[in-house]
């Protein structure tokens, strides 16, 4: 393999592996609060819902749409519907199969976990790809400045994903593990994206719209019903909206 091939690949790597890492200080402060009630689970659980949604429509489609302008932008619109059809699918596969349950994780929070971490971890695909075309296209400062604001965006995502988790009962060491787990795709991804990345970038309108979907039906599939048996309509919108201003501000922060 070329030298400088490699060398590209390998600080593609680590510099996805550093965004994921990120993660952590996300779930970090989790560490100093006491054990939640169910009404207390049940707002959390619709501020992550706020935080997803806004970061699906915001963020993800509207880079999608930023990358495919005009009519071009067919191509998030089928991303978007194909991710809600595929997380419908897997959503229903994975409720009809009883014995599915990586490490514990359905029995420790339920089926609506493994679904959160499940679509998160899709979501973290097209994230580790954009690392890699931005690594690729052979302008490291690009590279750096993607990789820094994706680490920084992770912060809030693991927020995200931590308020679902604790939702369901999971304890934070847990949630740690599960929201690292959530990025593996990143350092998976973008170095492979970086060495073919003539073939990955036409095809990031698409996946970016494609885990917007997946993780907007997991939103109303899952988070919101759950919120709803627990506290009512008007307390589920405030939190919801409360974590959609949060994501926004945060994405607009980093520059997402």
């Amino acid at each position: 393999m070329d030298a400088e091939l490699l060398r590209l690949l390998w600080i593609t790597f680590f510099a996805a592996v550093l965004a994921d890492l990120s993660m952590a200080l996300g779930v970090a402060p989790f560490f100093f609060l006491e054990d939640l009630s169910k009404r207390a689970a049940a707002t959390l659980s619709a501020v992550a819902a706020g935080m997803m949604a806004a970061a699906s429509l915001v963020q993800l489609v509207g880079e999608g749409l930023r990358r495919a302008p005009g009519l071009q932008a067919w191509e998030v619109a089928v991303g978007l519907a194909l991710g809600a059809l595929f997380y419908a699918g897997v959503a229903r596969w994975v409720r009809a199969t009883e014995g599915l349950d990586p490490f514990g994780l359905r029995e420790s929070g339920g089926t609506a976990a493994l679904m959160v971490v499940a679509a998160m971890t899709a979501h973290s695909l097209p994230e580790g790809i954009a690392i890699g075309v931005a690594f690729g296209s052979g302008e490291a400062g690009f590279g750096v400045a993607v990789v820094s604001a994706l680490a920084v965006h992770n912060v809030p995502e693991a927020i995200a994903i931590t308020l679902a988790l604790r939702a369901k009962g999971l304890t934070i060491w847990q949630c740690l593990g599960w929201a690292l787990f959530t990025s593996v795709p990143q350092p998976i991804a973008a170095p492979f994206a970086a060495g073919v990345m003539w073939f990955f970038e036409p095809l990031l309108p698409f996946g970016l719209g494609f885990a917007a979907g997946a993780m907007l039906f997991l939103v109303v599939d899952d988070l919101l019903p759950e919120a709803l048996e627990e506290i009512d309509s008007s307390r589920t919108a405030t939190a919801f909206t409360v974590g959609a201003v949060a994501m926004i501000l945060l994405g607009r922060l980093v520059g997402l």
